[in-house]
């Protein structure tokens, strides 16, 4: 996991560090941001294998960035995970209808996190690796 690199985008310098440790200890490596644009310009650039995107940023709203990296080719497939202190039904739904792949409301429990970027690692993965079907749904 060392060569699987997560994008971390959130405006609190001490949460970033909490989360930085967390997932370095879990064997991945670490990028961040404070801002959208930054956001933005990392994941195009870095090309992350994942991305950990809080809602509430100081210049574009985590939606927009979500909006802007599914529209990208480089991001359209980079599994999104939000992560909110937003915990309202609504909330949640409109991040997947945007396009995040997991939505977790802060506080949160670190392994849960970790166990739940592992599974979206893991399907993204698996999704990879499976020969393209044809129209009447043989493998070619």
């Amino acid at each position: 996991m060392a060569n699987t690199i997560i994008l971390c985008v959130d405006d609190d310098e001490q949460f970033l560090d909490l989360l930085t440790s967390v997932l370095e200890e879990a064997g991945f490596s670490v990028i961040i941001a404070q801002t959208g644009h930054d956001a933005l310009a990392l994941a195009y650039s870095q090309k992350p294998s994942l991305i950990l995107l809080d809602l509430i940023l100081p210049d574009i709203r985590g939606e927009e960035v979500c909006r802007r990296l599914r529209m990208h080719s480089p991001t359209t497939r980079t599994p999104i995970v939000m992560l909110s202190v937003r915990d309202g039904e609504a909330d949640k739904i409109r991040g997947l209808e945007i396009g995040a792949d997991d939505y977790v409301t802060k506080p949160f429990s670190p392994r849960v996190l970790v166990a739940r970027i592992k599974a979206l690692l893991k399907r993204r993965e698996s999704l990879s690796i499976m020969p393209a079907s044809t129209e009447d749904g043989s493998v070619s």
